[in-house]
């Protein structure tokens, strides 16, 4: 399996990180998970078409993770996709989605009409959302998916991949919980989010300490992901959805190895790892 990181920012937009999105592929599969900002500019960079995407996996729905959902359908029917997408989410995926396609409907329709392609099936979609836990095969990698906990967000997910005795853990948005630990636990590779001490101040008018207290409340701070990577006894810990996205790297590898034992590995767009 392979893992590439298609996007490690956050909603603040960076021209380096872009939008949450990574994809885990293997010689048969491609499985995309989470389609922020920049998404399919990434995937072009990599040479790889968006209609040959096998599954979409939505970690959760908040907008950094999802903002780029129309314009993966769009552009995979432009690249001639001639096949339905497979997607997976949290519960309100189906309407969420659904929406979108609606909003987009007239549009769309004058394209169709218009340009006379031979196939519409790129904007058909087969959406399955998850329980609480679960298991899901996309050819020949398993996944397991598990609630995480981001409240006040309902819903929220993270995923292993499977596969020849080899797993890839992806936390998505969360703050230290239980189910990091039992899913997370003998990692190939944990590839975790983290919000970064310190990096943000207060500013008049814009971010309160309230404020900061508060994002920082639903993820997991660089003074705990080593802890947790340390407890899942991970082979890898690769870091990802930095907030704030502009840090000292090597103040944050330090601390992160203070905890873990290990050097963290700090995520960049368009990093792969192959295990």
């Amino acid at each position: 399996m392979e893992l590439t990181l298609l996007g490690t920012g956050c909603p603040k937009v960076d021209y380096k990180r872009f939008g949450p999105s990574n994809l885990i592929s293997s010689k048969s599969s491609k499985i995309l998970i989470d389609c922020g900002s920049g998404v399919t500019q990434r995937l072009e960079e990599l040479k790889i078409s968006s209609s040959e995407i096998d599954a979409l996996l939505l970690t959760h729905l908040h907008s950094d993770h999802v903002i780029d959902f129309y314009q993966l359908i769009i552009s995979s029917w432009h690249l001639d996709r001639n096949k339905s997408w497979k997607i997976y989410g949290p519960k309100g995926t189906k309407k969420f989605l659904y929406s979108l396609m609606q909003a987009w409907k007239v549009e769309r329709d004058l394209r169709i009409s218009y340009e006379k392609r031979s196939s519409t099936k790129a904007f058909n979609l087969n959406v399955k959302e998850f329980k609480k836990f679960g298991e899901i095969k996309i050819k020949d990698i398993n996944i397991n998916y598990f609630e995480v906990d981001h409240k006040p967000v309902k819903y929220a997910y993270g995923f292993n991949f499977l596969r020849k005795n080899k797993k890839i853990t992806i936390s998505g948005d969360t703050r230290p919980c239980e189910n990091i630990m039992k899913y997370g636990k003998y990692s190939d590779i944990l590839l975790h989010e983290v919000f970064i001490d310190g990096e943000i101040k207060p500013s008049k008018g814009l971010k309160t300490k309230k404020t900061l207290h508060n994002v920082k409340s639903y993820h997991t701070s660089s003074n705990e992901v080593g802890k947790i990577a340390k407890i899942c006894k991970a082979k890898k810990l690769v870091l990802t959805h930095f907030v704030p996205t502009k840090f000292n790297e090597k103040k944050l590898k330090n601390l992160v190895k203070k905890d873990f034992g290990k050097t963290p590995i700090i995520g960049k767009d368009l990093l792969k790892i192959s295990i």
